[in-house]
């Protein structure tokens, strides 16, 4: 009889463990999309570049310094 509850018990933990890794999943998600940077059109050739590596000028952005000569 001792073996079967042992047995019930680990079977409990993992399911536990396993519904807690499920539910974690969707929000890691959501973090990770949040983050995201926006991507940014060129005015010049049109190629979408991060916002973060943009050359902003007057509401307009480029891909590099050339570009925005």
């Amino acid at each position: 009889m001792g073996i079967i509850k042992l047995i019930i018990i680990v079977l409990f933990v993992w399911m536990g463990f396993w519904l807690l890794k499920k539910f974690r999943k969707p929000i890691d998600r959501i973090k990770q999309k949040s983050s995201s940077n926006i991507m940014l059109a060129c005015s010049v050739c049109k190629i979408h570049i991060p916002r973060n590596e943009a050359i902003i000028q007057n509401n307009k952005a480029y891909c590099s310094k050339e570009h925005l000569e």
